[in-house]
């Protein structure tokens, strides 16, 4: 569905922001488009995997760091039983219950760093893949925001983490960016899924 959307705006889209890249596993359909892309995948052995995976691309820059409010150090609960995919600065919650085959018995400092101290480019689409942190990541952007057009993350509906961002969260905080939902994926549960942001002069 991510490259439905990028197909729908492309000529509008200067840039390609991940969140949360992992092993770079969108950079294959991202690289069609022939866009600028930055990575950002704080997890060192799994960063390590992702440079590895891009090294023969042209134009794509990664950062071994996550984003979130704060310039700060925190512990990224890691997660076991699905490559790493759960992996979540928050404390794992119903997640525990909804997905048992899962643990999170491995943790890893990692470095955070709000995105508008980084002196870099805001490319104007993002995608978010952060386990619960999102609104966290939306507000180290700050006003670099409003930079921002297109927006696809992760959302939930209940607390798979603790004290996770909830969807009505996000479009709250959004909406004084002027961004409106569009689309909306829930699974069957009601737990979790995933949503399309657009800024309304846009669509």
């Amino acid at each position: 569905m991510l490259s439905n959307f990028i197909d729908q705006f492309t000529k509008d889209i200067n840039g390609i922001m991940h969140v949360g890249a992992h092993r770079g596993q969108e950079v294959k359909k991202y690289i069609e488009y022939n866009k600028k892309i930055i990575l950002f995948e704080p997890q060192k052995k799994i960063f390590e995997e992702l440079i590895n995976n891009v090294k023969n691309l042209n134009n794509i820059n990664c950062y071994n760091f996550a984003l979130g409010s704060k310039n700060e150090i925190n512990t990224i609960n890691r997660s076991q039983g699905n490559d790493g995919l759960s992996s979540s600065i928050l404390t794992p919650k119903l997640h525990l219950v909804v997905q048992p085959n899962i643990s999170f018995n491995d943790s890893e400092e990692i470095e955070i760093k709000r995105f508008d101290s980084l002196g870099i480019d805001t490319l104007n689409f993002l995608t978010l893949d952060v386990q619960g942190f999102e609104l966290e990541v939306l507000k180290g952007f700050g006003k670099e925001l409003e930079n921002v057009n297109f927006i696809f993350t992760e959302i939930n509906t209940k607390y798979l983490y603790k004290n996770n961002a909830l969807v009505s969260e996000i479009d709250k905080y959004l909406n004084e960016y002027n961004f409106v939902r569009i689309y909306t994926n829930i699974d069957c549960f009601n737990y979790f899924g995933d949503a399309f942001y657009v800024k309304r002069n846009i669509k």
